[in-house]
């Protein structure tokens, strides 16, 4: 059994104290893995959580060290990234909010996921942090750009600059906006971080 099914499990039968909010989550995991409407990609997943430890911490003691994802947040990223839907080979969530408190890694982990989109996911990829401002906009990029400064399997596959990055094999592109900017209008992202 998986990390993210041991703490599903977990706050089903009231091991783990959780919200309502959490309970509802685990209640709808259980419901779309019975579903025959949808699949689930373990495999997306699986490649997901092992792309984190290519992805190192930034800050702090632990900086240069492998991120290694706590069940919880490889549940909430199996739920995101694994069910499909059969009909249409289409994920069938396509957002998500995900609130913690202070000092829990969100930055770092979003950061993750921007990379993850970056380089693994196929075709072309537009992809953006955004906040009211520029600087809050670029706390989430300037952590995806030390990551991958910092790690050499995708320092090599990427050209990082100053305020983008880019993987030229898919074209994909990584950049911090600003919400009062003129360039947010008529972009198409296929992955927006919004930071407060």
């Amino acid at each position: 059994m998986t990390a993210w099914d041991n703490y599903a499990n977990a706050i089903k039968s009231g091991e783990i104290p959780a919200c309502t909010r959490v309970k509802q989550a685990v209640e709808r995991y259980f419901s779309d893995l019975n579903n025959p409407l949808y699949e689930f990609d373990k495999a997306t997943v699986e490649k997901f959580i092992g792309f984190s430890l290519l992805c190192p911490h930034v800050k702090g003691p632990l900086r240069g060290q492998p991120i290694v994802l706590e069940p919880w947040q490889q549940f909430a990223f199996a739920c995101l990234l694994g069910f499909k839907v059969i009909a249409t080979g289409r994920r069938k969530y396509s957002s998500a909010f995900i609130e913690v408190p202070r000092k829990n890694a969100k930055s770092t982990v979003a950061a993750m996921l921007a990379n993850w989109f970056l380089v693994m996911e196929p075709g072309q990829q537009d992809i953006y942090t955004a906040a009211v401002s520029r600087d809050q906009a670029r706390i989430v990029f300037d952590d995806a750009r030390q990551m991958c400064l910092l790690s050499k399997p995708l320092k090599k596959r990427l050209n990082v600059m100053q305020h983008r990055m880019i993987y030229p094999k898919s074209n994909s592109i990584l950049k911090p906006l600003a919400a009062k900017a003129a360039t947010i209008e008529g972009t198409n992202p296929s992955l927006a971080i919004v930071d407060e």
